[in-house]
């Protein structure tokens, strides 16, 4: 038997459609309900999918709203709270994919920020929490100017967008770089200013709140990320109320280890804590 690939579409609380896609084993002990990163999609998570398929861990993953099939403008958010309501849906067809499996919670980059606010707010239990270059603490190669004037920013021109981010900033693989360049459900605009200004707030409220919980916890972080500052992963785990708790630096790696050079071995290692973790009660 081979894995299914599912797509689907789910209807938020607040009335959007978001596109959504599965990767399911033929026989499942767990599932990962992946948050994909600003700009880009749930279809970039393809081969995590089939490395956790060969394990029998299924993925769930939605485009956020403003994010690949999904609608809305384009990387936008009114209020970063909004997303919990995608994380929501999300989280709802996981369990029900699930059918009593354990389930994960991953997020990438931003999608990092938004899983463990959703943690924070919503207090449901999951296996574990996956952190994968979260955007917990603002990284080198954004512009100390435009952190400092996003509040007002946000206030008076929200949608007004800054400097591009370089793509060569995502991975050291010139190949991984060009597919992200051409695929034409990652948007390469530059984030607006209400989504930038929001990021800021829920990156210091997710500081201040990860002393409350105890879920265990898997941070891996490239050390030569230029967005998201590998810091913040050290400052999260430093912080980690629970005592299970894991941090793993990846040496050169850039934003997106799972497709850089050692995509095999960060892939591995992740899914090692996985296997190892579904047998644990769920908590919060």
């Amino acid at each position: 038997m081979t894995s299914e690939h599912l797509n689907f579409e789910l209807q938020t609380a607040d009335g959007v459609c978001l596109a959504g896609q599965a990767w399911m084993p033929p026989t499942l002990r767990a599932v990962v309900a992946v948050v994909h990163g600003i700009a880009e999609h749930s279809g970039r998570y393809a081969f995590l999918a089939a490395r956790c398929n060969e394990h029998g861990l299924g993925v769930v993953s939605v485009d956020l709203r403003g994010h690949g099939r999904s609608p809305g403008e384009r990387s936008y958010v009114e209020r970063f709270d909004d997303y919990l309501l995608d994380a929501d849906a999300l989280l709802e067809k996981t369990r029900e994919l699930a059918a009593g499996h354990p389930v994960f919670l991953m997020g990438h980059s931003m999608g990092g920020a938004l899983a463990l606010r959703w943690l924070v707010r919503r207090r449901q239990p999951v296996a574990g929490l996956i952190l994968s270059s979260a955007a917990l603490k603002i990284g080198g190669d954004v512009p100390r100017l435009l952190v400092a004037l996003a509040p007002l920013l946000s206030r008076w021109l929200p949608h007004l967008r800054g400097t591009r981010i370089d793509p060569a900033v995502i991975s050291r693989d010139a190949s991984a770089v060009a597919a992200y360049v051409g695929d034409p459900l990652v948007s390469l605009l530059a984030p607006p200013a209400r989504t930038g200004a929001e990021l800021l707030q829920v990156m210091a409220a997710n500081r201040e709140a990860a002393s409350g919980l105890s879920v265990p916890v898997y941070l891996f972080h490239g050390d030569a990320d230029r967005l998201t500052d590998p810091a913040g992963s050290q400052e999260i785990f430093d912080r980690w109320g629970g005592p299970d708790r894991t941090l793993r630096f990846w040496p050169g790696s850039r934003h997106e280890t799972l497709n850089d050079l050692d995509r095999e071995a960060v892939a591995a290692e992740l899914l090692q804590w996985v296997l190892a973790h579904c047998q644990l009660p769920a908590a919060k």
